[in-house]
């Protein structure tokens, strides 16, 4: 049996159902079919106001979840288009595993050809998530 690495880090709480790869991903960032640093525009709906300044109020903004490592999500992350954009930009920005109650079958997909982790957690699990997520930020 493979030994699965292990790593500590933070998680934020992104408590937004269906979140499709167009919310993670807006379409005019997808200029190749390869892998290329596509990070600035990862949520970038969620991350920036209309006028091209931060939104203080989306969590990856906020100062104690800058640099998580590990998105709880609301459920059906990852629905919408197939597109292997959503993962790279993702794991471009820093994420490297999202916890959800289900995902899109597109993030199912793309994710198993990446280096990306994703995990289903029954909804009461996913809960508990969320509290100690909100409760105690880690600052890496």
């Amino acid at each position: 049996m493979d030994k699965s690495p292990r790593w500590r880090a933070s998680a934020a709480p992104l408590k937004i159902i269906n979140v499709d790869t167009d919310m993670v991903i807006p379409k005019q960032y997808l200029k190749t079919i390869k892998a290329h640093r596509p990070w600035q525009g990862a949520v970038l709906e969620q991350r920036y106001k209309d006028d091209g300044s931060e939104n203080p109020d989306f969590i990856l903004n906020k100062p104690a979840y800058r640099n998580a490592k590990i998105l709880v999500a609301g459920d059906n992350f990852g629905c919408g288009s197939s597109r292997e954009h959503a993962p790279w930009a993702l794991l471009d920005f820093g994420i490297r595993c999202v916890i959800s109650t289900s995902f899109g079958i597109s993030s199912t997909t793309t994710a198993s050809r990446t280096a990306f982790c994703r995990s289903a957690s029954p909804q009461d699990d996913l809960d508990k998530l969320f509290d100690d997520a909100n409760a105690a930020p880690m600052r890496h």
